[in-house]
């Protein structure tokens, strides 16, 4: 007896019907770009953005603000 033969096994599991499988993908690449993302650059653009969508002196602040 191998040492392979002595674990049980589950079932396997039900074949994905087309949606099933779109969403399988969309967690997954949800899951992958959280993983990844550049959370610093992502401020920066959030802080760059707000500056440009809404000049004036009050909102120069956010570009500085810490977080």
């Amino acid at each position: 007896m191998s040492e392979t033969e002595s674990v049980p096994t589950t079932a396997a599991a039900a074949p994905l019907g087309f949606l099933g499988r779109v969403r399988f993908r969309w967690r997954a690449e949800q899951e992958i770009h959280e993983l990844t993302r550049d959370r610093a650059l992502e401020e920066r653009v959030r802080a760059e953005a707000a500056v440009r969508l809404a000049p004036g002196p009050w909102h120069l602040g956010e570009l500085f603000r810490r977080r």
